[in-house]
């Protein structure tokens, strides 16, 4: 029985130097300072198992909710489609959020006066060579359109040879001549 107690205060006797020592110290005193919110997670924790239990044990219940889900038709093909996009959300997430930015970005410059004006600055620098050269393409198409009304001939062959002399229709005719060999040759693969 003496050694008993000699080993019983030997576990003592290590017991309390472990106590004497800071880091221990400030544990136990975070501890018990911590005990009451342990207690109310332990209490929510024993409340929710009971709600289970009531739940399971509560035939009624169970009833209603085996018939509310026998009414829906989950298949194998749905359960499988919902798991692969659940696996595509991150992806789907991250479209979402660049469209998200890009939808801000147009945003802050639609909203910003300096933007908007250096971007129509910039579409007029473009659009206005072409729409110049798209009325003077329209004005020459009238003034053709005017001749044609105003004094109608008839052609000749006279006329014709002379114009064959004139370097805009032969330009004109290679671009003719080229386009019809372009077409041939798509026509004969």
């Amino acid at each position: 029985m003496v050694s008993g107690t000699h080993h019983e205060s030997g576990d003592l006797l290590r017991l309390i130097s472990e106590l004497e020592r800071p880091e221990v110290q400030d544990s136990l005193s975070s501890l018990l300072n911590k005990l009451p919110e342990f207690e109310k997670s332990i209490t929510s924790i024993e409340n929710v198992v009971r709600f289970g239990r009531s739940v399971l044990e509560d035939h009624t219940s169970l009833n209603k909710y085996d018939q509310l889900l026998s009414t829906y038709n989950i298949s194998i093909e749905s359960v499988t489609s919902l798991i692969t996009l659940i696996e595509k959300l991150p992806k789907l997430v991250n479209m979402i959020e660049q469209l998200e930015n890009i939808m801000e970005f147009v945003t802050a410059i639609l909203h910003d006066e300096q933007s908007t004006e250096y971007i129509m600055s910039n579409v007029k620098e473009y659009a206005t060579p072409l729409l110049s050269k798209g009325q003077e393409g329209l004005s020459l198409i009238q003034e053709v359109q005017n001749r044609v009304e105003c004094n109608p001939q008839n052609v000749k062959l006279f006329s014709l040879v002379k114009w064959l002399k004139d370097p805009m229709v032969q330009k004109s005719l290679c671009y003719v001549q080229a386009a019809l060999e372009v077409m041939n040759e798509k026509n004969q693969k």
